[in-house]
Order: structure tokens, then sequence, then C-alpha cells
């Protein structure tokens, strides 16, 4: 407490303020400023020295020392952030001699970020430290989707907390909503840049000049006599050959039904005496396409069983996803906007067989059943902190076809205070797949609020006297 203002100051008095607890005699000349009693101010302290004004030489006299005071002082007069007892004292922090900051009724105090502190008084400190607060000391709020809230003073030093105004932690960030679960609906996929590989685009005019694919041996398959003719040879003359719905029709021969057909909801090729099938496509959906292939024969017999190569490659058989060897009524997993190359064929042959007199048919269903997304939860409120209110949670979005909403976010908590948990997603629905990801699905559950922070962390080095206002809790 500082000397009085006007009136008798006595000896004794300047004893009791300047070296508390003191009973020995006093020498006048101890108490020059920047002398023994009366310590000097370095020159990175930014306090106010109270006996500023004291003679440092020369005579005194007991008047000099009129409203003056042990200590070092720092108000806070206008509103701040992340204030540092270290920093405010300078040099004079380790020193043993009193520290106070005052903030002032109608100031704000505020720490920016759930890292930093309103007030902080690190380790170090010497002498007694006091906070007297007349304003708001407030820590920062807590992010969204469950922030744990800010402390508003750390207490590294022990320290003294006078409070006749607000000492508030952040509140904590409102929990994210659960996202819905995952849905499966039936659909069409799209089929694209399907190629006539053995036809066409290679040899020019109506004769297919590529029949097969590189790795394809016709001369080790046993019935094919060594050609990967499309059109057949040798016993039975040329089968007429249509393209890709008809749009490379050859002249002559049999048939016209022969080739490559494309719609909404399949793709398919029918042809007889020989083959193989060559064709590239990509799909626009990732799913378990079903494989239909049917042999029929008017002639003879061993003409062997229907099988569908799909490989990622045009030069090597069964490559990449999806890639394999199929029969009819074969699940094949096929992934989305990937070029694939199908070569279809006749496997177990019997030895000697001609094949003529046969039509081979597949037909691959565009009719899949495929994953929806699912609706993402709502993300939660900030927690009301310094310069920021406590924000409401967003709403969560809804999910695609039988697929599950996201559920709404948690509201940010007010200072002091948790936030609110965040709502739970839907179920998703539909059938059960288990490519390209297993689905339908559950729904996740909305996120934990987060913690309010401390008013003051640290209190066991704290003597405390609140007549104000706390909100939140210490640590």
């Amino acid at each position: 407490m500082a000397l009085a203002a006007s009136g008798t100051i006595s000896f004794s008095d300047l004893r009791d303020e300047f070296s508390p607890g003191s009973n020995t005699s006093i020498s006048f000349s101890d108490y020059y400023l920047n002398g023994s009693k009366v310590k000097p101010k370095a020159g990175d302290n930014n306090a106010t020295h109270l006996g500023a004004g004291i003679p440092t030489s020369g005579a005194l006299d007991l008047s000099d020392f009129y409203s003056k005071a042990i200590g070092y002082k720092f108000t806070i007069s206008s509103n701040a952030t992340d204030q540092n007892a270290s920093t405010i004292f300078g040099d004079d922090y380790d020193v043993d001699y009193p520290k106070i900051i005052t903030v002032n009724s109608g100031v704000t105090v505020g720490a920016t970020s759930t890292s930093a502190y309103a007030i902080n008084v690190p380790s170090g400190a010497s002498g007694s430290v006091t906070i007297e607060n007349a304003g708001n000391i407030l820590g920062y709020g807590g992010s969204a989707n469950g922030g744990a809230g800010g402390d508003a003073i750390f207490a590294g030093s022990a320290c003294t907390v006078t409070n006749t105004g607000t000492l508030a932690s952040g509140g904590g960030g409102g929990g994210k909503g659960g996202d819905g679960g995952k849905g499966v609906v039936a659909l069409n996929s799209v089929l694209s840049s399907f190629v006539d590989e053995g036809g066409v685009p290679y040899g020019g005019g109506n004769a297919p000049a590529n029949d097969a694919p590189s790795w394809f041996n016709a001369g080790t398959t046993p019935g094919y006599g060594g050609s990967n003719n499309l059109n057949g040879a040798g016993v039975v003359a040329d089968r007429k050959w249509g393209g890709v719905n008809q749009n490379a029709q050859q002249s002559g021969s049999v048939n016209t039904s022969w080739g490559f057909y494309t719609s909404s909801t399949s793709f398919s090729g029918s042809l007889s005496n020989r083959g193989p099938f060559y064709c590239s496509f990509q799909l626009g959906t990732a799913a378990t396409y079903t494989m239909s292939l049917s042999l029929s024969s008017t002639y003879g017999s061993g003409y062997g069983t229907p099988t569908i190569n799909i490989s990622t490659s045009n030069s090597s058989a069964s490559q990449g996803q999806g890639g394999g060897t199929y029969t009819n009524g074969a699940p094949v997993d096929l992934a989305a906007d990937t070029t694939y190359y199908l070569v279809g064929y006749l496997s177990g042959i019997g030895g000697g067989t001609n094949l003529y007199y046969n039509n081979f048919n597949f037909s691959i269903s565009l009719t899949v059943n495929s994953v929806t997304a699912a609706g993402a939860g709502g993300n939660g409120g900030v927690g009301a902190g310094y310069g920021v209110g406590a924000g409401s949670g967003a709403s969560g979005s809804s999910g695609g076809t039988n697929a599950g909403n996201g559920g709404n976010g948690g509201s940010g908590g007010a200072y002091g205070t948790s936030g609110s948990s965040g709502s739970n997603g839907t179920d998703g629905g539909g059938s059960g797949i288990t490519f390209p990801a297993e689905a339908p699905t559950l729904k996740l559950i909305g996120g934990s609020g987060g913690a309010a922070g401390n008013y003051i962390n640290g209190i066991s080095n704290v003597t405390l006297s609140n007549s104000g206002t706390v909100a939140g809790s210490t640590a």
C-alpha cells in the first residue's frame, strides 16, 4: 500500500513499506531511489516504478515519500492480448521486488489462441507477483468440431490474483455431426469408349485385320486351326461381320446379325464360326457386373466352353482390377474409368473339332448396385472466447439415394462451458454389396464437444481473492 499523500509520515512507515517485516534500525540514506531499499528499475522493465521521484542523492525529507510505494506496477488501460509478465518486467522479473499487473475496469485482456494465455506468469519470478483485475481476462474459444477452450491465466510462479471483474476461460467447440451411412442404389452404368479392337480400327474397310490380341495364340488352342480370323476360315466360308451396332457391315455371306451391340442396359456380341471376340470399353461405375455366355451349335459336338478374358492390357491376359477369366453367370468386379480389353473364345475344345455351324454370344449387364455417398456431418460451432461469441453448429448434408443423412454439428460452449456434442448421422440402406466397398453402412456417432478451458491454470501457485465473476475451471 502506498504511503500517505500528505500529512505525517514516520520512519517506521518507511520501514514498513520498503522493508516489510523488518525490525532493523532505519538509516535514511538507505531509502534513496535506486538504493538498497528502493531498488532501481531495469531498462527493459515496462512497468512504472512506484518509488519514482524519490531523490537518488542529497538531502532527503519525509515529504519526498508522499504517495510512494514499493514495487513495479504495470497498468493495462486499453484492450490488450497475450500479456507475459516476464516480458512486462524484463530483467526485473527475477529480482526480489513486488510486481503488480492491474487491469482497469472496462478493459479486456484476451488470449489470441488456445495455446496462449491472456496473462502468462511463467516460472522464474522472484518477489511477489499480483494481478488486480477490475476488467475482463478472457481465454480463447475452442475450435469447431470439439476443440478445447483456452485458459485465461497461467501461473507458473507464485502469485496473487484479486478479481473484482470477470475472469473466464474459453468455451469448448461444438462436436462435429456424425456422417450418415453409405447407401446402395440400382442403376445403369454408363458404357463409353467401346471399340471393335479386331475390326474396323485396324483393318480399314470391312475386313478385320487384327482379330485377336497378341497373347491369344490360335495355333495352340484346339479347334481354331491356327487362325485368329474373326470371320472363320477353311471349312466354312467367312461369316458376315457387322462391327459395332452394324456400323461396319460386311457385304455378302450368310448372316447380318453378327457383331457388337451396345445399349443403355447392356453390351453384347454375337458371332458364328470361330471367333474370337475382341473389343475394349470403359464403364462409368465401379461395381460388380454380371456376365452371360452361351453357345449353340447345329452340327457336331465338342465345341468347348464359352470363355471371356478381361484385362487392362492388350498384350497380356487377365491384368489389372477385374482382370480374369470368366464363364457364364460369373460376377465381374470392374473399376470405373478404366480401359478393359475383352477377348471371347471357346476353351476345352475337343481335339480336331472344327468350329463351324455354332453361334457364340456374350452379354454384360450394365444394371448394377452402386454405392451412394453418405451425407456429411455438420461442423460444430466455435466456443466463446476473446473476440468471438459461441457459434451454432451447422446442419448435416443429405445423403444420396438410400444413403444416410449427416448429423447436425453441436453448438460451441459459452465462456467456461463445454461445447455440445454433434448429432449422430442416420444409417444407409439398400442391398448389400462388397465391391468397391461394403455397403450399406451404419451411421457415425457425432463427435463430443470440447472441454472448456481453465480460468486459472496453475492454481496451486495462486492465492485467489474473488468478488467478481469466474467462468470455467482451474487446474
